[in-house]
């Protein structure tokens, strides 16, 4: 299976960690103001800013595909250690995972579902944001 990508400047990873950063702030301030679905959706929307920084900063890709799970694929080919990438690469599917139901579906997200993937953005952030320093 091939991943479509495309093509980004390298020096433009800085846009996709400015979104994923923003998107994480929302994140946070929804949900201390009790708004699960907004929390959730902006978590979400965080790890696949963070992913295509990481992406474009180490590679100069950024996926493209209509199904975001395939950003995971793409991250697994980055040159760095297989154990981290299969632990951060769980992380960012749990939060794909819930995409379809937090945007989609007709059922609401609880406080414990919004809190476990704002854990998750800032967790695969913190990562993202810790390699782009090296």
């Amino acid at each position: 299976m091939s991943v479509r990508t495309r093509r980004v400047k390298r020096e433009l990873y800085e846009n996709y960690l400015k979104k994923a950063r923003e998107n994480l702030g929302t994140a946070r301030e929804s949900l201390n103001a009790m708004r699960w679905n907004a929390a959730t959706i902006n978590a979400i929307h965080c790890g696949i800013s963070a992913c295509d920084a990481l992406t474009v900063f180490m590679i100069g890709v950024r996926h493209a595909g209509e199904r975001h799970e395939d950003a995971i694929t793409l991250l697994q080919t980055l040159n760095l250690s297989r154990d981290t990438l299969l632990s951060k690469g769980r992380q960012l599917s749990r939060l794909l995972g819930i995409k379809n139901t937090a945007e989609y579906e007709e059922r609401l997200l609880t406080q414990k579902e919004a809190a476990e993937a704002v854990r998750d953005a800032e967790r695969f952030l913190e990562w993202v944001e810790e390699l782009l320093r090296r």
